[in-house]
């Protein structure tokens, strides 16, 4: 056990550089272990609650969570770094795998921010076609151990409710998400939902590989032959 806690103070350290203060680092690591401990209903409270800390902390580690000295950007792109040079990481022709996916988490707090009316598309009859909740953009690196895969998290981020803008759908954040945090020649599987042009035009600018299945909306035309004549005489109306 005392070398998992080590190991796990070692990853830890890897994210120093991203912080300005070291205070904001130091409760980074407090409320890393709070969440690594706690068996509580995931709340700011219950994290303390798994460290021993009092209520008097309550406000100072809800600030860390609005603090200027970091960005939520560059602690994603480091932890992602550090997960590509994993000896675990799965490879497809030479190149790392990546997986993405929405996903509709349904909330109960009307008043929560970025909490709005989803709509479910699904072929199972016991969910139902509208909840309200959040909408999450999650993307993973595929990792390996022996014959079992499974994906890392590198981002997940609120990507509905937060800023309106009708042009900007989720298909194209999905992309964006995808071009900023994959590297030239990776892979990436993705739902049929987003393979459409708005996802593979980005793609081929940056060299990134798409693994999906088609959509069944997709209209494909063949190529035009002229039908071949037929041999013999021309035929002549009866009346001609």
């Amino acid at each position: 056990m005392r070398e998992l806690y080590q190991r796990l103070e070692q990853i830890m350290v890897q994210f120093r550089p991203v912080f300005r203060r070291e205070a904001t680092f130091e409760w980074f690591v407090l409320l890393l272990w709070g969440i690594l401990l706690n068996r509580q209903p995931p709340a700011v409270t219950s994290y303390l609650n798994s460290l021993g800390l009092g209520e008097g902390y309550y406000h100072q580690a809800l600030h860390w969570f609005k603090s200027s000295a970091f960005s939520v950007d560059d602690l994603c792109n480091c932890w992602g770094d550090w997960l590509k040079k994993h000896s675990a990481v799965h490879q497809l022709k030479g190149q790392r795998v990546y997986v993405g996916d929405g996903i509709k988490v349904g909330k109960e707090g009307r008043k929560m921010p970025g909490v709005k009316r989803l709509h479910q598309e699904s072929e199972d009859v016991s969910k139902p076609e509208w909840i309200r909740g959040h909408y999450f953009s999650a993307l993973g690196l595929l990792l390996s151990a022996d014959k079992a895969l499974f994906a890392s998290l590198i981002v997940l981020k609120v990507h509905d409710g937060i800023e309106e803008d009708a042009a900007v759908t989720l298909v194209d954040k999905m992309a964006l998400l995808c071009v900023k945090y994959m590297e030239k020649g990776s892979y990436v599987l993705l739902d049929a939902y987003y393979a459409s042009a708005k996802v593979l035009a980005p793609f081929r600018e940056q060299g990134i590989h798409l693994i999906s299945r088609v959509r069944i909306t997709t209209v494909a035309h063949a190529a035009f032959s002229r039908r071949p004549g037929k041999h013999g005489p021309p035929t002549t109306s009866p009346m001609g």
